[in-house]
């Protein structure tokens, strides 16, 4: 199926269809079975739908496995997800050559580092643009909380300038002024504390349309997987080169935890699963 994403700019009124959201996929993807406009398991049975995703903003596909009974996508289950209230059926996105989602490249710069007003930079594009900087650069702690971001207008009114600065240079529009507000993200990366975060591989702030989020956008979340493996980033310095066990990456932020389940072939991320869980909560018509 395909799917269409609109960045609706809730001060502005402008509509951005620029970039992705990965958990609006797994919203469209449990849409898709209930509505009946792909196969899944017979009538009354049990079991598994694979939902083929094609992106049209970024015409990147998405593999999700969405959990069915009873001809419907499954909302009760045992799995949770940091930040979001209670329990649901687990939902696996994968994320198939994810790099160039929006600029053709995974280095839309053409290299691992860029500095913007005197501050090192990555620029990576695996799902969605997205820009990561050390937080010590900035001179806060990596621990420092959305409340806390929102607290510093300076901190944010620098990040907004170093954002719109890469996205003139990653090729997404000729003037500052142009910025879409949607992508590229920008988040504030550090390594994980020497105790108390272990198995955690990194530690991420995100800011998303000007806000500190409460958690970290999935998108956010393939991009550090991608950058992970760039030899130099921002990212691979803050996680240690060598250092990782597996190719999963587990990233901590506000809320607790996202793991990123990454697999790399020859230097090229192939591809990126999370799990993430979906429900209707409402049906109605919209006439525009």
């Amino acid at each position: 199926m395909d799917f269409t994403f609109v960045q609706m700019g809730i001060r502005d009124g402008v509509c951005d269809y620029r970039g992705s959201c990965g958990n609006m996929t797994a919203g469209v993807a449990a849409f898709a079975v209930d509505e009946g406009l792909v196969g899944g398991p017979a009538d009354g049975e049990g079991g598994e739908a694979v939902v083929r995703i094609h992106n049209t903003n970024t015409g990147k596909l998405v593999e999700a496995t969405v959990p069915v009974v009873e001809g419907e996508a499954r909302a009760q289950g045992d799995f949770a997800i940091s930040g979001v209230p209670g329990t649901g059926a687990c939902i696996k996105l994968a994320f198939l050559e994810p790099a160039g989602s929006v600029t053709g490249k995974l280095l839309p710069t053409g290299g691992a580092v860029d500095v913007f007003d005197g501050v090192e930079t990555t620029c990576i594009d695996a799902s969605n643009p997205c820009v990561f900087i050390a937080a010590d650069s900035m001179g806060v702690e990596g621990t420092i909380s959305p409340a806390e971001m929102s607290a510093h207008p300076d901190l944010l009114k620098r990040l907004e300038s170093i954002r719109r600065q890469a996205a003139v240079k990653m090729g997404m529009c000729s003037k500052v002024e142009e910025t879409p507000a949607g992508v590229p993200k920008i988040s504030l990366v550090s390594p994980p504390p020497p105790t108390g975060a272990e198995g955690v591989d990194i530690i991420v702030r995100a800011v998303s349309t000007g806000d500190p989020h409460g958690a970290v956008p999935i998108s956010v979340g393939v991009s550090i997987a991608a950058a992970a493996g760039v030899e130099g980033s921002v990212v691979a310095r803050a996680m240690g080169m060598g250092e990782r066990k597996g190719e999963g990456v587990t990233v901590a932020h506000p809320s607790g935890r996202m793991v990123v389940d990454a697999r790399f072939e020859g230097g090229r991320l192939e591809r990126a699963v999370v799990f993430r869980t979906a429900r209707r909560i409402m049906k109605g018509w919209v006439y525009v």
